[in-house]
């Protein structure tokens, strides 16, 4: 383990990547700080990968590859000076995956590392973006990432077999009619009933599609919107949108088919048009089940706290794009019962959660 001038050195990362806190796709300066941190404590090669870093830790040619990964971007936040603030840990994050940098120094473990500081996970991109553009993602036998977690026993490590996140999406339904005087609304074509019906009867398909299984798949309303103040002209153009969430994206992506074809129909029925559009799309974070029987006799002999999550967590994280490509495990650290919510505004990552982090994930090292 690091000694406690190298802890406050993580620590004292996450508070400097606290103070800049960068909006997804931006994240210019986090980027520097981090390459900059391993560059003067570590003999890493550091690549700047365009969007994203790769630090890699090498043994030998024919070791096998595993892979651990970070976020770092940040929420926007109108409060803030710069638009954005770390409400979610991913300052804590990175910097935790630069102390297991710090400890692959010089270490000789039988197997090559990489350290993935991604960004983008906010809007669901980032990781998609790697996943699809970095061929040696194949190489990878096995890769990790954590959350921080309020609402749990401070420093326990959280496990869930099979969904640990949610797949989600947001989903925007636009129907395009035809204008009418008021006095002839005939004469036009207007979408508010389709869409107030669609918005009435999706709740119900979702249960279609999932036919009585035990899984989650829900509809939030998120807003509608048609017409316009000009009492004398019927509505001829409007939208509605959702956020699509569930187990599985299988489930998701079922329910969108069914969406577009009740809304076709209509369309076809009325003499109007439709398009859609989705928007921050987020796959399930689904562990793999030989990772997660591994990593939970590995939790044990190091002698941390494991829990089990009795459901999966209802928030999205794109860490599943990995999952989807490369056989891995997502856990998470228990920020304290107490402790603030993410993305409340009261939220800060809790630095005493680095050392135990850091236990945690050399244990997947060795």
């Amino acid at each position: 383990m690091l000694n406690a001038d190298q802890l406050e050195s993580v620590a004292a990362l996450r508070r400097g990547l606290h103070l800049c806190p960068e909006l997804s796709g931006r994240e210019e300066r986090t980027m520097a700080a981090i390459s900059a941190f391993l560059r003067e404590r570590t003999s890493l090669e550091v690549q700047n990968m365009g969007g994203w870093l790769l630090a890699t830790h090498w043994e030998g040619e024919d070791l096998p590859w595993i892979g651990f990964r970070a976020d770092m971007d940040a929420i926007p936040c109108d409060e803030a000076a710069c638009g954005a603030r770390h409400g979610c840990g991913h300052d804590g994050h990175s910097a935790i995956l630069c102390g297991l940098g710090m400890m692959l120094e010089g270490a000789r473990l039988g197997r090559n590392i990489h350290l993935i500081f991604q960004g983008a996970e906010e809007t669901g991109e980032g990781a998609r973006r790697v996943c699809e553009t970095w061929p040696r993602l194949d190489k990878i036998e096995r890769v990790y990432a954590l959350h921080n977690i309020p609402g749990f026993p401070k420093g326990a490590v959280l496990m869930r077999e099979g969904c640990f996140a949610c797949a989600s999406c947001g989903l925007i339904v636009r129907v395009k009619g035809r204008p009418a005087h008021a006095a002839y609304p005939a004469e036009g074509a207007n979408p508010i009933a389709l869409l107030s019906r669609l918005a009435l009867e999706v709740r119900d398909m979702a249960q279609d599609v999932l036919a009585g299984g035990n899984r989650l798949l829900m509809v939030t309303l998120i807003g509608i919107r048609a017409g316009g103040e000009n009492f004398g002209l019927s509505a001829s153009e409007g939208q509605l949108n959702l956020t699509l969430r569930g187990h599985s994206k299988a489930d998701i992506d079922a329910l969108i088919r069914r969406i577009r074809a009740w809304t076709e129909a209509g369309c076809a029925q009325e003499g109007m048009k439709c398009a859609f559009e989705l928007r921050d799309e987020f796959c399930d974070t689904t562990n793999d089940d030989a990772a997660y029987a591994d990593a939970l006799s590995r939790f044990a002999a190091a002698g941390l706290s494991v829990a089990t999550l009795r459901e999966p967590m209802r928030w999205s994280e794109d860490f599943g794009w990995f999952l989807k490509r490369v056989p891995g495990l997502y856990f998470g650290i228990g920020a304290g019962e107490d402790w603030p919510g993410l993305h409340t505004a009261a939220f800060e990552f809790d630095d005493g959660l680095i050392p135990i982090a850091l236990r945690a994930l050399w244990a997947l090292c060795r």
